[in-house]
Parts: C-alpha cells; structure tokens; sequence
C-alpha cells in the first residue's frame, strides 16, 4: 500500500471508529459545541488514529456509490460512480456514468483470477479502440490497495481532506452527536483549499489560476453518518460560496448502498470482442489517449 493510499485508508478509518466512539455519548444529544467538543472528538480521533486501516479494508461483498457534482460559475460536472466487490479472492467492477452527458459510460472490471483488468467504453470513447472492450495488465498492486481502486477513491480523498483539516486546525472537527438507536454523526470543517489539494475534484489549470485567497478559505461542511455498530452510512461534502468573483457549487455523496454478489459483475465477451493491450506501455498510452479525449 502506498503512503497516500495508507493514510487515506486510516483516515477514513478513523472517522468510522471515532463516531462509534462518540456514539457512546448519551442518546439523542448533542456534544457541547467549541472548545470542549473539539478537545472531546480530537482526542478520540488521535487515539484511534494508529489503529483503523481496518475499517476500510474489512468492507467486503458490498456495493457502493459515489454521486460528484462540481460546478465553477457556469461549468459544471456530475458523474455518478456504483460499484461493488465480492468473493474471496475478490472481484471488483467500477461503474462510472456522466449525468451531464449519457454517453460517457466507463466500466472497469478486475476479475480475482488471472493477471488481466478489463475496460468498457461507452459511445463518447468507442474512437479509442476497434471494440467497445479492452483488456490490460493488472496494476502491480493488484487487488491489495483499496484506495487505488475507483470504487472507494472518492472516499478515500474525502477522507484524506478531512484528515489533513483537522492536522491543520483541531477545530475543524465542529460536533459530534448521537442517536437513540446509537447511529452516530459528525461534521467537520473542511477549507475548499484541503479540497483541491487532495483533488477530490481534478480542476483544469485555466480553472485553477481562478482560485483565489478568499475561494481557498471557503469552508466546506462535511458531514459523517454511521451505524449503531460504527459502520459507514454516508460520507457527504456539500457547499457553496462565493469569492474572488466567482461562484462555487459542489456537492460529493458517498455511500455503501447494499450487498453486493457475483450477479453484480459482468459476462465478459468473446475474446474477438476485446482489444488486448499486450503491456505497461500500451496501458499508458490507452490511459493518456482517454484522458485527452476527457479533456476536449
């Protein structure tokens, strides 16, 4: 696991357990709001912090979705990500659907068995090869680092966003409370610079050099809600604001949805249907080819 993916992987461990943690507080209140009710959600988080990577990892036979809404003034985007992963050893297979365009349509499925992944292009991409499908080498990683796999990347960005907040400013963790059947929720304090930094959205560089200090310190409300047992419900980034003369929209959804079985990964073509990408190098190419044809 790579530094990044490992401290993405325990950060949003660590608010899985620190909001179990929190739903130990009395039913149906409310943490006291500043100072104190910082002191109290920081200290469960930094002592939680050497022991989640856990929480993420044990996620198994689960589907989940990843809804993304961004919008700069009047350029906007929105895609809606589902996936699901299942069976030991594991498969997976990622979803990803523009809601601004129906034809931007890509699938990726890596099976357990065998060293190939496979990639679906919808009708916005069919330019890049001669069939709609196309096979490659698995990442050397494989199936080991959760938070290279699309499926929970969002996440794992989101969570790389709230950790770095609450390095920078212990009071960006803003309350903590629970409920009378033990679910728990947080809200923490995310500045929209944390955001793009961890790039849990990509800007394009004419966008980038539009940022400002007064967009950079725009706080971002970011709310997690688990079960009475501390698992994940929702994990949600939801903003706008205005500043260096430009308006902000963004709203980032992630969930688990469901439990997920063989039925939710695909059949495979004939071997004449898929276009094989014989190594890393024309992986890359494939790869840098998509993502001049996202960009235009």
């Amino acid at each position: 696991m790579t530094k990044r993916a490992s401290r993405a992987a325990l950060a949003l461990g660590a608010v899985l357990v620190l909001a179990t943690a929190c739903g130990q507080a009395r039913a149906g209140t409310a943490l006291p709001n500043g100072d104190q009710a910082s002191a109290y959600v920081g200290a469960k988080f930094e002592k939680a912090m050497s022991k989640l990577e856990n929480s993420i990892l044990d996620a198994r036979d689960v589907t989940n979705s990843a809804d993304a809404y961004f919008k700069f003034d009047d350029k906007w985007i929105h895609s809606v990500i589902t996936s699901a992963r299942t069976g030991s050893p594991e498969s997976r297979v990622v979803h990803n659907r523009s809601q601004k365009n129906p034809d931007e349509i890509i699938d990726t499925f890596t099976p357990a068995d065998g060293t190939l992944e496979y990639v679906y292009l919808g009708p916005t991409y069919k330019s890049l090869e001669p069939t709609a499908w196309v096979s490659m080498p698995k990442p050397e990683a494989g199936l080991i680092q959760p938070c290279a796999w699309g499926g929970v990347l969002t996440a794992c960005k989101m969570a790389d966003a709230v950790d770095d907040s609450y390095k920078a400013d212990k009071k960006a963790v803003r309350g903590a409370k629970s409920s009378a059947d033990g679910s728990a929720e947080l809200t923490v304090n995310v500045p929209f610079s944390q955001f793009l930094d961890k790039r849990v959205e990509l800007l394009p560089d004419s966008l980038l050099k539009e940022v400002g200090p007064q967009l950079n310190k725009s706080v971002i409300p970011t709310t997690i809600k688990l079960k009475p047992d501390g698992s994940l419900t929702e994990f949600v980034m939801a903003a706008k604001f205005s500043g260096d003369g430009h308006n902000i929209e963004l709203n980032y959804d992630f969930r688990f949805t469901g439990k997920a079985t063989a039925q939710d990964l695909p059949k495979l073509p004939d071997a004449s249907q898929i276009t094989a990408l014989p190594d890393d190098a024309a992986k890359q190419d494939f790869y840098n080819r998509l993502a001049q044809l996202q960009g235009n």
